[in-house]
């Protein structure tokens, strides 16, 4: 008996301090993506995080040809692309804070909130100042009207959320 509420116990913890979805982004493309990426409670977009793994410029990097999946915001140091710190602002009320994966406050929003949007410019890896591609793409409530997919010059995106096993993943393609 002591073994099953262990268990139980285990497993609920583990569902009450994830993000709803696991985000997979798959960068399919021969290009670098950078942008803006975000996500919000569900219900009142705020709190807000933004994703980066290059803060100081406040954007999201994904070299040409990568894959990289983030289960939990509190475990983002350890995917392909590790992220240590979020971008957090928890009210409106509140500026926002550069803060660790590991941050306390990161472990409160985790329940309520998921990815809501991507901002992001398609560059040449060669040249990273040359853009080729601009989307905003992202779900309602918090991502406006921004649509789920997109036609550029040189790439496509989509961004969809399938259950596997109980489980929820968003996905980010870029082609």
């Amino acid at each position: 008996m002591k073994k099953i509420l262990l268990l139980l116990s285990l497993s609920l913890s583990t569902i009450a301090f994830s993000q709803i979805s696991t985000l997979v982004i798959n960068n399919y493309s021969v290009y670098t993506v950078t942008g803006r990426l975000r996500a919000t409670d569900i219900t009142n977009c705020v709190p807000e995080l933004y994703m980066g793994n290059t803060l100081g410029s406040g954007n999201f990097t994904i070299p040409a040809g990568t894959t990289t999946d983030y289960p939990k915001y509190y475990t983002a140091n350890t995917a392909p692309i590790p992220v240590n710190d979020f971008l957090v602002r928890m009210s409106n009320t509140t500026p926002a804070s550069v803060i660790p994966y590991n941050h306390p406050n990161i472990f409160t929003i985790s329940p309520t909130t998921d990815w809501s949007f991507f901002s992001f410019d398609v560059r040449d890896p060669a040249s990273i100042n040359t853009v080729y591609d601009h989307y905003d793409i992202g779900v309602a409530p918090c991502a406006g009207n921004y649509p789920s997919n997109g036609v550029g010059t040189v790439s496509e995106t989509e961004w969809f959320t399938i259950t596997s096993g109980g489980t929820i993943f968003t996905y980010i393609n870029i082609y």
